[in-house]
């Protein structure tokens, strides 16, 4: 049974057991981050709810790809503060990669002199290339239309060259 307005294409894809495949995608704010290199781990993230959870039961990330996309909200500050939050809390200690999603209306900074001239390409490179893991920008997943659906939880391999995040099916 097909819902009203899910395509016949979509109902298939959201019921796929293939693994899922991310291209980076040059337009997005976070393309311009990355270190080169490939990371195989286990995938999670959302920037706001990694933080959240920092110091009040995160599990371990150790052996993980972070995912990290955000909503601004009230700023590049917010961004900064969070990373800045993680790292001191040693949460990111242990992570084989890093893959950037969407970081959506941080384009109206751009050229905003108050900030010194960074942008969310700047604080993203500075807090996230000190961790020494591959990281990889521009995966057009997020808070966007139509973003992929990535799974939580499990194994993904990212490659920088190639510029592509493979996430495994949750459910096989």
């Amino acid at each position: 049974m097909v819902r009203a307005g899910v395509s016949e294409a979509l109902r298939r894809a959201l019921m796929t057991t293939a693994p899922v495949t991310i291209h980076r995608d040059i337009s997005q704010a976070s393309a311009a981050v990355t270190v080169e290199g490939t990371a195989t781990g286990v995938v999670g993230g959302n920037l706001d709810a990694i933080r959240t959870e920092a110091g009040a039961g995160l599990p371990s990330l150790k052996g993980a790809i972070l995912f990290l996309e955000h909503q601004r909200g009230t700023g590049l500050g917010e961004v900064d503060r969070a990373l800045t939050q993680l790292t001191r809390t040693g949460a990111m200690e242990g992570l084989c990669g890093v893959a950037l999603g969407q970081f959506l209306g941080f384009d109206q900074d751009v050229g905003d002199s108050t900030l010194g001239g960074w942008g969310i390409a700047d604080v993203l490179r500075d807090r996230l290339t000190r961790l020494g893991v591959p990281v990889l920008g521009g995966l057009p997943a997020g808070h966007g239309l139509h973003p992929p659906t990535i799974p939580l939880g499990t194994q993904a391999t990212m490659d920088t060259a190639e510029g592509t995040l493979m996430v495994q099916p949750a459910v096989v």
